[in-house]
């Protein structure tokens, strides 16, 4: 990234922490860190280590459907600047025969696709987080925590059933039929659960994108 911005005269981002990338993948960049992909401490700042294979479709979900939002980014005429930047930067790697992992996908298409379900999910983020709401008003006795970002296996009645992250263990939630309308398999859930012994119970809500499929 530092790379590209060099080499494109990038203005820099005074106010990020990475001014060095520009505002647009400085941005990324900072998602990129919070999705927890590689990355060491420099100058008290975290800086990527991962290489661009890392790079996946659904971290571009949570890029553009859940990250750039809860950064008070919401205008289209913006959200577009960003994730032209972002194409240009994927191909110049392409043209530097960079490998990466969004090199197989249909950049624009996939694009397409987040623009509908951006307020789907950022709907179903504000029922959620109602719902960690009403469970900490009156919290059951809680044995342990789990946070991880879950990815939404099966839903059947009232029930959705979640595939962990790094998290192996199985995981069922009963929501609502409000939160049942708008949640779809393979969303991604950022989340923190409390485990009761008898249920788990959702404490807290992050970010909410789809998943990638082909």
């Amino acid at each position: 990234m530092k790379d590209y911005a060099a080499a494109h005269g990038i203005k820099p981002a005074p106010d990020s922490a990475t001014p060095e990338l520009g505002y647009c993948l400085s941005l990324f960049h900072a998602c990129l860190v919070e999705a927890g992909l590689e990355q060491e401490e420099s100058a008290g700042t975290q800086k990527l280590t991962a290489t661009p294979r890392e790079m996946h479709p659904s971290l571009l979900a949570r890029f553009m459907v859940g990250f750039l939002p809860t950064h008070s980014i919401t205008k289209k005429n913006e959200i577009n600047n960003i994730l032209f930047e972002l194409y240009s930067f994927l191909k110049w790697l392409d043209k530097k025969d960079i490998r990466h992992g969004l090199a197989d996908i249909d950049f624009q298409q996939w694009v397409k696709k987040l623009s509908t379900d951006q307020t789907r999910c950022r709907q179903l983020n504000r029922l959620l987080d109602k719902e960690a709401g009403r469970i900490l008003d009156e919290p059951p006795p809680i044995t342990h925590t789990v946070s991880d970002t879950f990815s939404v296996a099966k839903i059947e009645r009232e029930f959705v059933y979640l595939k962990g992250g790094s998290f192996s263990g199985p995981v069922r939630l009963r929501f609502t039929n409000d939160i049942l309308k708008l949640i779809k398999l393979n969303d991604n859930l950022e989340m923190v659960l409390g485990d009761t012994s008898e249920k788990w119970v959702l404490l807290e809500c992050g970010e909410v994108f789809p998943g990638y499929q082909r």
